[in-house]
């Protein structure tokens, strides 16, 4: 008897390992280059790049087929308006630039993923954080 017991332990074990796999799996944290579909799971094509797609390169919403990213919104003629918006003595205004604004983003991975509109979104709440802090 206590050796049936010990085979369904071990058997719920399994199970409850597996389980926990499957989960963490769920949890998505793809490569740069792959999207996070609406379930969970990591891939290139358009069950995981289209609708739902959480993070990653994720198709456009307005149906073009291309991918909004964060480099394609913030452009030069983008990030220099913003500059442009400083007062011309402002000591910090060359400070800053576009390329240092986008090497940044590598430390934070989360920052530009899901679907385009939230892309947009977080674009548009950072910089207007960024131009009311700073005046």
């Amino acid at each position: 008897m206590s050796s049936l017991r010990l085979i369904i332990f071990a058997m719920l074990l399994a199970v409850a390992c597996m389980s926990s796999t499957l989960v963490q799996a769920q949890n998505c944290g793809c490569a740069s280059n792959s999207c996070c579909s609406r379930y969970g799971y990591c891939g290139n094509t358009a069950e995981y790049c289209g609708e739902g797609c959480q993070q990653g390169p994720c198709y456009s919403s307005g149906g073009g087929g291309g991918a909004v990213t964060v480099r394609s919104l913030v452009t030069d003629a983008f990030f220099n308006g913003i500059i442009n918006q400083s007062p011309s003595n402002c000591p910090g205004r060359n400070f800053y630039s576009r390329n240092a604004f986008l090497n940044a983003l590598n430390s934070y991975p989360q920052f530009g993923t899901g679907s385009s509109d939230v892309i947009k979104r977080e674009v548009a709440a950072f910089f207007a954080h960024v131009t009311h802090e700073i005046g």
